[in-house]
């Protein structure tokens, strides 16, 4: 899973120097930074080979309108295995409406190839500081989300997921402008955060970022991205995607062995019409439902969008 290739996330001798200056400092300042110079007092990294290439089979089945995403990294998975080196991949912008799907493909995929996982919303970031750290001079200036995950994840080259990316609007401290350097290589192996003050090699961050909406995507950004447009599945793929849930709330949840391994074909007929995330709240609140009622199977009265709306009930 990993490389002897030596890879630094700090340099050693800056962390050395912040931490002597940290002495020197208010006990305030010290309880903002000394965990994460903790965890740098050591900056090398192995840096992750992927090697059960296996699991991007699993993938297609399961997420199977995301195919364009997973050839991709597949590729990249399969041809770097080849030499050794350390897994890599362009960063990707996943755009498609509400409800595909998009964030929990990108979960499974880090967990699938064995990659640390780190996941930020934009939706909820109002600015920079939140991504690059916020000076000390501040009461509330503290370490950002970069170098927060990089310190903590085992390997240099983890997957850091930028959710909704389309949820956030320009202004003086906007949340975007740190990725104009983090997505371009060269200058991602300088990233420094604003309350460290020390340099951070951030160039082997694998980035994926979601967005609903492509247009609301600044420019600079879309030029820095493989940009992936993700459908909604069809009625066929529906079936894998709705038995992958099925499956997966069978295996994760303490009640999953109540339920049977085969689906009603009527509840299916009903789900396969429905989004990823619609279809997976339907069957959480069936499986349930089911189970109070002392049965192993889902039934189409069990599912709400059945008391929501008329459907005609047959296998698709």
């Amino acid at each position: 899973m990993n490389t002897n290739q030596p890879f630094h996330i700090a340099h050693q001798e800056q962390v050395k120097k912040r931490v002597q200056d940290l002495k020197k400092r208010s006990d305030d300042i010290k309880s903002r930074l000394a965990p994460i110079l903790k965890k740098l007092w050591n900056p090398e990294r192995e840096l992750a080979v992927i090697q059960k290439l296996d699991v991007f089979d699993d993938l297609k089945i399961r997420f199977p309108n995301f195919i364009e995403a997973i050839l991709l990294f597949e590729a990249n998975a399969i041809a770097l295995s080849k030499l050794g080196l350390p897994f890599e991949s362009p960063p990707i912008l996943l755009t498609g409406e509400p409800g595909l799907g998009k964030t929990l493909f990108v979960s499974e995929l880090a967990k699938l190839i064995e990659l640390p996982y780190f996941e930020l919303s934009m939706a909820t970031v109002t600015a920079s500081f939140a991504i690059s750290g916020g000076s000390l001079q501040w009461s509330e200036g503290t370490v950002g989300f970069i170098a927060e995950s990089l310190a903590e994840s085992k390997y240099g080259n983890p997957l850091m997921l930028i959710d909704e990316i389309d949820k956030c609007g320009e202004s003086k401290y906007s949340p975007m402008s740190p990725f104009y350097s983090l997505l371009e290589s060269h200058s991602a192996q300088r990233f420094k955060d604003e309350a460290l003050e020390i340099e951070l090699n951030a160039s082997r961050i694998i980035w994926v970022a979601t967005a609903n909406y492509k247009e609301l995507v600044p420019q600079p950004i879309l030029s820095r991205m493989k940009v992936i447009d993700i459908k909604r599945p069809d009625l066929t793929q529906m079936q894998n995607v709705v038995m992958s849930i099925y499956s997966n709330l069978r295996s994760s949840k303490p009640y999953g062995k109540l339920l049977n391994p085969e689906m009603d074909k009527n509840a299916m007929s009903l789900l396969i019409t429905k989004s990823p995330r619609e279809a997976k709240l339907a069957i959480d609140e069936a499986c349930l439902k089911a189970i109070c009622e002392n049965r192993s199977n889902i039934l189409p009265q069990d599912l709400p969008i059945v008391r929501k709306e008329t459907y005609h009930v047959g296998f698709i």
